[in-house]
């Protein structure tokens, strides 16, 4: 049964007396699967460049082009957010302030609700790491002197603070109920009321949303060019520059060439 006919309650489980058996049911289509992974193996990526290279490095400049690639996962993710499936809609979210307080106020006391989709910490961790990595990519392109640098280191390790914290969430949660969410997000499902269960896992978009963020993936390594250390953005077009350009001793030894033929 469609999601949005499970009960007034929608996403959450108030308990099991209401709902007694709990079956493995479809809750996470195969297009939030996939980019949930390929946005955590940007950010991974991200991070390994950036923590364990020597910025000095050509190798460095690959957490750059992996972060603008999880910008692009990203705004895949905002029109799934806006078009997908119910429980990975932005309107299905429980974002209210006081039922977020309640649920971490019961994490505690170990009698917080249940939610089928998202609960109110996965949430907030979500649309944290979704305003985080536009910010970090853009105070990351050195177009703001010492100031963004600074802003971008900032919100760097905020979002691996946010990141750990969301890791947190889930060890917490899958030993109080007994309900591995990071599992879930392989399988596609949950121990949850059959009611809930999506009409569908949506192969076919799965298939486009791979194909097109696979297509831009390529053509924004195609077009790194390593002397200038720069990449044109699939679609947009613009040119973004990573790190310091090493074209520049050859620009260099133009404008020397010109001085010795004015000696001449």
């Amino acid at each position: 049964m469609w999601a949005e006919g499970f009960s007034k309650m929608r996403s959450v489980i108030v308990d099991r007396t209401h709902y007694p058996t709990m079956n493995k049911t479809l809750i996470w289509d195969l297009p939030t699967r996939l980019f949930h992974w390929a946005f955590a193996g940007s950010l991974i990526a991200t991070f390994v460049f950036a923590l364990c290279v020597d910025d000095d490095s050509p190798l460095f400049r690959l957490h750059m082009i992996f972060g603008l690639v999880a910008v692009f996962l990203l705004v895949l993710r905002v029109a799934w957010g806006l078009f997908g499936s119910y429980y990975v809609r932005f309107s299905s979210l429980p974002l209210n302030p006081t039922k977020a307080a309640q649920y971490f106020a019961g994490i505690i006391s170990g009698m917080a609700k249940r939610y089928v989709g998202h609960n109110p910490g996965s949430a907030l961790a979500a649309l944290a790491m979704f305003a985080l990595v536009p910010a970090i990519v853009f105070t990351g392109l050195g177009r703001g002197g010492e100031a963004f640098e600074e802003v971008h280191e900032v919100l760097a390790y905020t979002l691996l603070a946010v990141i750990g914290a969301h890791l947190l969430g889930l060890v917490v949660h899958a030993r109080r109920y007994d309900d591995n969410t990071a599992a879930s997000m392989i399988t596609g499902t949950k121990k949850v009321p059959a009611e809930a269960a999506i009409r569908s896992a949506h192969p076919a978009w799965a298939l486009a949303f791979f194909a097109v963020a696979a297509a831009w993936t390529v053509a924004l390594i195609s077009s790194y060019d390593a002397n200038a250390a720069t990449v044109r953005v699939p679609l947009v077009g613009a040119v973004v520059q990573l790190g310091e350009n090493e074209g520049g001793e050859g620009n260099d030894h133009g404008d020397g060439r010109e001085d010795d033929d004015h000696d001449h």
